[in-house]
Formats: structure tokens, C-alpha cells, sequence
């Protein structure tokens, strides 16, 4: 069915203005942009340092390596040693990388690299000669990577064109539908969902800084380059530092613009996490920024979302509903030109997309298959071939269709929480209650973990089931950490003092249950992508001509793990990536 007028979820509301659109008045930080090749006469000039103090006369090189070019400053000292070392490579290599992934691009354009030949061989080409796999072996053989056989013309029932082409509509496909069609774009998104079951995965809160919102509310503003560099050191620098400055840059102005259908008393409702602060607040506890700056928007969510998909509505854009998207159409070239969609009558749809397709179908987790074979932290651990992933997540449709099309795994996937079966913090004075109660027996057998509450430690301990000397080191434990409390130092583990709060007051709790790895609410990372959302090729590690991706299906924001300097992220940054990559591709000519 094509939705085209009126949401459903907005007919749950009364119709109102629209707030104004906020201005962020918080300057945006921007990095020097460079393009292009240098000039022939700029090649040797007199190297300046990040001070601007003369270095030594050096020559910019550019090496060609495949279709991959790269400009190296090479020192004059060390021309005849790197020109030897050339010469060594042609004669003990049989051909050049074609492409590199994000650390041995940057290590070489860093000049880290150096000349060493052995510096350049990556996974991805290895030397006909040196007797090992070639990158084709390492690929996993799991039965999701195989690309089903094309649906053909003969197959379509229907053909429609658009400028943009939005494949799902979590919180990353509603914002790029909006913005696209604001932008002035033709846009289609197609929805595997019905209407009539049309859900979004996640609790609405919103992980953002420097937005006109907490200005009004009185949070202070951020320095985006202290969030930037917190950001990347969380991340070990494995995520895509441009990606990730233009989301720090802009997730104000993206939580201004989410919300601009509330209203007035709508917006005061809207709580923000941790704050106001208590005076013992730091941003900084080992080293680590957290900041201020989350919005529980869950009560108003279905308005929010019923208001992205109606303005887009109104700005001439339309939505299949009941239509998940089968394959990526691809011209001659590997540019993709749109998709071919299965409606629900089951015949085919397919799109033509002018500008570009945009991704944001969901993660993967909740595909076995695709678990197991991707994250690699958590199914190295698991039990045989037996283990399981349990998730909550999606089935992986949007990263095979980028996969498929020739896209790149992002290397490093990240996930993100664990069991929350029993209601998380909202649940949790009613479980210390039922542990006080419970004496011996806990918060009873049914509860994973159970909860044990007593007036001292031994008896604590007893109750988890310890005894002789391992009850002795469970009593020693607490009354050592209490002592490093008092003296205001974690000699054994390095804790910030003023997260030392001395376990002194009774009653004590503690839990007992089997530890599980296999739990998580979702994975956060996908496909490669670069800072506009465009996805990158597996054989070249450029940007695939007219296929971009955003939320959960895509990656290079997290590194190896979601740890974040707020609560929220995931979504903040679905919304704020959906809004400015819909509006990248809308101006595309």
C-alpha cells in the first residue's frame, strides 16, 4: 500500500502549529577541507611543521598504488634510502595493494608507514608467491554472503522513479525521509512493515550536546573538540573521526529539529538525564569525558516519528508500506541506481533512484548466522556450534543488500547491552525489596540473577552459597576495599575517588546467577562508511557511486565496542546521520 497523506500516528494527536525551527547558535568546528592532487611546482618546497617552523627541504611524492594514490613528505636525508627500498619492492612483489582499510590508509598517509615494503601488504593482496591464502580464502563461507540470482525485468510489476530512495524506517530512514524531501528531493522509502504494525526498536533516548534545547534548560555547552577527541580515545580510534566530528557538530541542531513538532509543555516534560548535577559532579572520572546531555523523549515518541514521516508526506514523498526491499540494482559501472522491492501482494516494485540510495533497515543480531559470523568477541567465547546470540535486533537485510552491492564490512563490530529482563533501573527498588524480604532465598528462583540482602557480610556471603576460605576472601575483599575508601586511594585498581563509596551501610546486596555473554539489545555497527554516509567498496575501499547507508545498518562509529560519553548515542546518532546524509544525497546533481 502507498502511504501517501496522512500518518496514522499523528491522527493520535490534535493538529497544532509546528514550534519554529530553532537557529544552534553554537559555533561548528570544521577541519580544513583538501581535495585534489598538488600542483607539479609543489612538489619540492620547504616542509613546514604544525608550528610553522621551517623542518627540512622535502619532497612530496605521489605513489600510485592500484587505483589508490597517496602523498608521502619525504625528507631529503631520505630519498636514496627510500628510492633503494623501491627498487627492493619491484623486485620482491608482484603487484601493488589495491586497496586499505581505515588503519593501514591512515598509518601510510601519516607517513608511519614508511618505506618498508612489508609496511604495505594487507590481508587483502598478498604476494602470489608467499605460499599463503589469498584474501578470497579468508572470507567467510556462511550462506548469507552468496548474493541470491538478480530478479529480472521479466519479474517487475511495477516501476516508479525518485530522486532518493530511503530502504526502512527506524529512526536513521525517518530522519533521512524528512530531510531529503525538505531538501527538495523526489523521495520513496519502502517499509517492511505494515502500517498497521508499523514499531521502532529502542527507548528514545536522545545522547546529544550543544542543542538550543539544553541551552534553555541551562546545560552548559560542550567543547565539540574535547567531545571529538574523548569520542575517538573511547573508540581506540577505530571509528571514522570525520564521520564522527560532523555528528559532534551537528547533533544539536538535529535534536532541535526533532522535536520542533512539540509543543511548549510537551518540551518542558521531556526529562534530562543526570541533571541537575550534585556538587560532587566531574566531566572527566579516569581520564574519560561524561556529559550532559540526554533526553528521555519516550513518552512523545510516537508523535516525534508520526511527525518526521507526515512532513515528509506533505513535501510530496511516499512510503510503500509492506514492501521490503530484495535487491540493489547496479548499472554497468557499480553505481546503484535504485532497488526492486516485493510488495504485499507479492509482486515486485522496482525503484529508480536518480540521486542515491540510502539504507537504514536495522542491524543484524538478530540473525543467528550473521551473529555468529561477524561477532567474532562474542562467538569465540560460546559453546560449540551450539551457542547462541540472543538479541532483540533485526535480521541483517539492509547490510546484505549493502554487502551484496560490494560494500565493507565494517572490521570492527560493536555491540551494545545485555539481558534487561528484569526491568533495569526502573525495577530496581522493587528487587531490593523482595531481597530484604526474601532472607535465604533471595528474590526466589525465578529471577536471573537472584538478589540476596543481609546486615553483614558473612552472612551475605553465606547466602550466595560461599564457604571455609572462599567465604574468608569474600569478607576479606569488602573490608580491603573499605580501607582504600578511607584513605581516599585505589591502590588495586586505579577507581577515581570519588566514585570510592565504602560498602558501610547496611543492609548489603549481592547477586548470584550464570554470567551470559550471548545477550545484547543490538549490534552498532554495520557497513563502511565515510563522513557522508557513502558506502565503501570491499575492492577498493572508495565510496560505491549512489549507495549510502545510516543507523544501525551502517558502521565506522563505535570501533569495538559501544561505549559512549552518553546515554543515547545510538539513536542521536541514527537521527542526526539519517538528517545530514538525506540532505547530502538530495543535493547531489
Amino acid at each position: 500500500m502507498v502511504f501517501a497523506r496522512k500518518s496514522r500516528a499523528m491522527e493520535k494527536y490534535e493538529s497544532s502549529d509546528h514550534a519554529a525551527k530553532l537557529n544552534d547558535t553554537h559555533p561548528s568546528f570544521e577541519f580544513p577541507e583538501t581535495t585534489g592532487q598538488r600542483p607539479e611546482s609543489d612538489r619540492n618546497r620547504k616542509h613546514k611543521s604544525r608550528r610553522g617552523h621551517s623542518v627540512h627541504h622535502c619532497r612530496f611524492e605521489i605513489r600510485v598504488r592500484g587505483d589508490l594514490e597517496e602523498e608521502r613528505c619525504i625528507p631529503q636525508h631520505q630519498r636514496t634510502r627510500c628510492k633503494e627500498s623501491r627498487e627492493r619492492e619491484k623486485q620482491s612483489r608482484r603487484s601493488f595493494l589495491k586497496g586499505a582499510g581505515f588503519g593501514a590508509a591512515s598509518l601510510a598517509a601519516a607517513g608511519i608507514a614508511g618505506c618498508s615494503p612489508s609496511s604495505t601488504t594487507t590481508a587483502s593482496e598478498v604476494p602470489a608467491d608467499n605460499g599463503n591464502k589469498s584474501a578470497s580464502d579468508n572470507i567467510s563461507s556462511a550462506s548469507w554472503r552468496e548474493a541470491p540470482a538478480p530478479i529480472t525485468e521479466a519479474d517487475i510489476a511495477e516501476t516508479v522513479d525518485c530522486d532518493v530512495l530511503v530502504v526502512g524506517l527506524g529512526y536513521s530512514g525517518c530522519a533521512a525521509f524528512r530531510a531529503a524531501a525538505e531538501s527538495g528531493a523526489k523521495v520513496i522509502a519502502v517499509e517492511a512493515q505494515a502500517e498497521s504494525d508499523f514499531a521502532i526498536l529502542g527507548m528514545g533516548h536522545f545522547g546529544h550536546i550543544n542543542s538550543e534545547f539544553l541551552k534553555e534548560r541551562g546545560v552548559n555547552p560542550v567543547d565539540p573538540i574535547e567531545f571529538l577527541n574523548n569520542w575517538q580515545l573511547r573508540a581506540a580510534n577505530r571509528s571514522n573521526a570525520s564521520l564522527c566530528r560532523k555528528f559532534t557538530n551537528t547533533c544539536g541542531e538535529a535534536f532541535d529539529w526533532y522535536i520542533d513538532c512539540l509543543t511548549p509543555e510537551e518540551r518542558s516534560s521531556i526529562e534530562i538525564q543526570f541533571f541537575p548535577t550534585d556538587a560532587g559532579y566531574t566531566t572527566f572520572k579516569n581520564g574519560l569525558g561524561t556529559y550532559i546531555g540526554t533526553a528521555s523523549t519516550m513518552p512523545l515518541q510516537e508523535k516525534i516519528i508520526g511527525n518526521m514521516l507526515q512532513v515528509g508526506l506533505d513535501a510530496g514523498a511516499q512510503i510503500y508500506w509492506g514492501c521490503p526491499a530484495e535487491q540493489l540494482v547496479q548499472g554497468d559501472d557499480g553505481r546503484v541506481i535504485g532497488a526492486v522491492a516485493k510488495k504485499e501482494d507479492g509482486s515486485y516494485l522496482k525503484i529508480n533512484a536518480e540521486k542515491g540510495v540510502i539504507v537504514t533497515a536495522g542491524d543484524y543480531s538478530g540473525n543467528p548466522e550473521m551473529a555468529k559470523d561477524l561477532l567474532s568477541q562474542i562467538t569465540n567465547m560460546l559453546d560449540g556450534e551450539d551457542g547462541e546470540v540472543v538479541s532483540m535486533g533485526y535480521k541483517g537485510d539492509g547490510l546484505k543488500l549493502c554487502y551484496w552491492a560490494g560494500g565493507q564490512i565494517d572490521p570492527y563490530q560493536a555491540t551494545m547491552g545485555g539481558d534487561y529482563s528484569n526491568g533495569g533501573m526502573d525495577a530496581l527498588p522493587d528487587l531490593l525489596a523482595a531481597a530484604v524480604a526474601g532472607g535465604p532465598e533471595g528474590t526466589g528462583p525465578d529471577s536471573n540473577p537472584v538478589v540476596y540482602a543481609a546486615n553483614d557480610y558473612e552472612t551475605l556471603g553465606t547466602y550466595l552459597g560461599y564457604e571455609g576460605e572462599t567465604l574468608d576472601n569474600f569478607v576479606a575483599s569488602i573490608e580491603r576495599y573499605n580501607q582504600l575508601c578511607e584513605i581516599g586511594l585505589d591502590e588495586d585498581f586505579g577507581k577515581e575517588k570519588q566514585l570510592m563509596i565504602g560498602v558501610t551501610q547496611p543492609p548489603y546486596y549481592a547477586y548470584a546467577g550464570e554470567k551470559t555473554i550471548r545477550h545484547m539489545l543490538c549490534n552498532g555497527s554495520g557497513i563502511a562508511i565515510d563522513e557522508n554516509g557513502q558506502v565503501l567498496s570491499r575492492a577498493d575501499y572508495r565510496p560505491i557511486p549512489g549507495l549510502f547507508a545510516a543507523g544501525n545498518t551502517a558502521g565506522s562509529r563505535f570501533g569495538i565496542q559501544y561505549t559512549t560519553a552518553l546515554c543515547g548515542v545510538s539513536i542521536s546518532f541514527a537521527v542526526t546521520q539519517g538528517k545530514f546524509t538525506g540532505e547530502y544525497v538530495a543535493s547531489l546533481v
